[in-house]
């Protein structure tokens, strides 16, 4: 009989589940549209019939032994989310203990960039490295932090919120209730915000990606100005925990050449010469089934 697990990529904009088999092999796919104002019933129902659709209950060759789940939020040890910036009626919501008496199985919680990270160090741009650094640069910016090839949470499971170290003291608002983090200058929202600030009538980073293709000045200036930011970030990162390896993921991951240049300018001028050296950035390679991925990992660890 073949182990499965049910994995789950909670995000703002999108609900995803998967079936996975020891090996990371995904048998079953399906997903929704998040419901930004749903409350926890409105997401136990989602989930339930994504589920069926993924094979719940177990069939004859198979059994459902786990679920995993990658969450854009803190949440305490007891499974609690404390701080949904996205999905604001979740907050409080026990997310663990409705699962696991939905589904009848155990349930693994991990931060969604954190799940990323534990992907790709599984199958993915670091699977063959001990030590590495993922910063998923989306809508925010999340990271995770993988040493000895266990991933690093703390003391509080809040490790690895990357996206929140700062980079200007006086800087954007950011929603953490900070300025200056580097989810203000490096994440998609980021990059349209300061285009249309340049002057540029941009609804997405794509489009802002599109118009330095062409040569727009003004849109080769914001992904310097990211890029910059972006690897003051890294070198500060490089500096503290000299990974091998630094994993960009997320869509604005997809326009690289746009910035790796000032990034890794950036990164030479800040960091130690020997571990500069050392740390690869490379793009991830698991795309959106990184974070999947990830919770299912977590997933089989403890099942």
């Amino acid at each position: 009989m073949n182990d499965i697990v049910l994995a789950v990529d909670l995000g703002g904009t999108n609900l995803r589940m998967a079936a996975v088999d020891r090996d990371g092999r995904i048998l079953a796919h399906a997903g929704t549209c998040s419901n930004k104002d749903g409350t926890p019933a409105d997401l136990l129902e989602a989930l339930g019939g994504l589920a069926v659709e993924c094979g719940y209950p177990s069939g004859k060759d198979s059994r459902v032994i786990g679920m995993g789940i990658g969450v854009p939020a803190n949440f305490d040890k007891d499974g609690v989310l404390t701080h949904v910036t996205n999905l604001p009626k979740l907050t409080g919501m026990n997310l663990r203990a409705e699962l696991s008496t939905r589904f009848g199985v155990s349930v693994v919680l991990e931060n969604d960039a954190t799940a990323a990270a534990i992907g790709e160090n599984w199958l993915g741009a670091s699977k063959e490295v001990n030590d590495s650094i993922m910063l998923t640069l989306g809508t925010g910016v999340g990271g995770g932090i993988i040493i000895n090839n266990e991933p690093y949470r703390g003391i509080d499971g809040t490790a690895g919120r990357l996206g929140h170290i700062n980079v200007e003291s006086e800087g954007h608002p950011c929603g953490c209730g900070s300025r200056g983090c580097i989810e203000q200058y490096a994440s998609a929202t980021a990059i349209v915000r300061m285009a249309n600030e340049a002057g540029l009538t941009s609804r997405t980073s794509l489009e802002v990606y599109d118009a330095a293709q062409t040569g727009d000045q003004r849109a080769l200036a914001v992904f310097n100005t990211m890029g910059r930011y972006l690897g003051i970030t890294l070198g500060s990162l490089v500096n503290a925990l000299n990974p091998e390896m630094i994993v960009l993921g997320g869509g604005v991951a997809a326009g690289l050449d746009a910035f790796i240049g000032h990034v890794q300018t950036e990164l030479n001028f800040r960091a130690f010469h020997e571990p500069v050296a050392r740390a690869r950035i490379v793009k991830g390679q698991l795309t959106d089934n990184a974070g999947l991925l990830g919770a299912a990992r977590s997933a089989f660890s403890v099942s």
